[in-house]
């Protein structure tokens, strides 16, 4: 994970993506990332790294349980605290270009998982979400941007797990462990997720 003396290495190519990342502006994010998506206009704050499995997972009080499968207890918070972009429309809503929809935040495990995929969760079984009324929270995650101001990249979509994880440490044998591969760990696929930071804690 990247360390406070490491902010000055971020390109600062992106004003305004700077702006989304700490919540500055609803209308400025719908301009940005997906110009369809009259909802989301919300932000969650308090996504953390875990040191242990590299699985982006929230710090919140609704979660269950937050299960790490590495060390089969909570995860492990490290580095920067992040804010992520969500709506409470059906599934795809706000998809764009360089946005991804439909990723869900597993009250089992606390993990931010793809929900098409919904693939193993250490808790056992399939992630799963909560929908007590209407539409459950669905996170927009940037993706193929680079790394503009106060976002940073290389957070990646294990295909084994379906959980978002960050791979961007120089040697790549550094996979955090998947629930579903315990000995080669998670194994990216797809598009390079940016994931917008509120605090370089």
């Amino acid at each position: 994970m990247q360390k406070k003396s490491d902010i000055k290495q971020l390109p600062r190519r992106s004003v305004l993506a700077g702006a989304v990342a700490l919540g500055a502006s609803a209308a400025t994010a719908k301009s940005i990332f997906s110009p369809t998506a009259a909802t989301a206009d919300s932000t969650l704050n308090g996504w953390r790294f875990c040191a242990n499995c590299f699985e982006l997972f929230l710090v919140d009080f609704t979660v269950d349980q937050s299960l790490c499968p590495r060390t089969r207890g909570p995860h492990q918070a490290a580095g920067w605290t992040f804010r992520l972009t969500y709506n409470l429309s059906p599934a795809g809503t706000g998809e764009s270009g360089n946005t991804q929809a439909s990723w869900r935040h597993c009250y089992r495990c606390a993990a931010l998982y793809w929900g098409p995929g919904a693939l193993r969760c250490p808790a056992g079984g399939s992630h799963g979400y909560i929908h007590p009324s209407g539409y459950p929270r669905q996170f927009l995650l940037p993706h193929d941007i680079g790394e503009p101001a106060r976002m940073q990249h290389q957070w990646r979509y294990c295909f084994k797990c379906s959980a978002l994880f960050y791979n961007g440490y120089a040697y790549k044998g550094q996979y955090g462990l998947c629930p579903y591969d315990y000995i080669y760990g998670h194994t990216a696929a797809g598009y390079d997720f940016a994931i917008p930071v509120s605090a370089y804690t």
